[in-house]
């Protein structure tokens, strides 16, 4: 999933829990303009955002490794 993706989910969650932008970001503990970036394909969040931002809307990050070495 690219970052364009992940602002794209981000903010139908968002929409569809009813919060502001910036209810989230202060939820969150981050900058209104950092979910703004987000949401718009820009920026580079680190994880520790990321999570933050997930964490409040109920979400979470998993991680699949996969080994293609034969």
């Amino acid at each position: 999933m690219n970052l364009s993706a992940i602002g794209q989910l981000i903010q139908e969650r968002r929409s569809s829990l009813h919060i502001k932008q910036e209810d989230l970001a202060e939820l969150a503990g981050i900058t209104t303009k950092t979910i703004y970036m987000l949401e718009n394909g820009k920026g580079n969040p680190s994880y520790s955002t990321l999570a933050q931002i997930l964490n409040v809307l109920g979400l979470e990050i998993t991680v699949q490794i996969k080994n293609n070495i034969e």
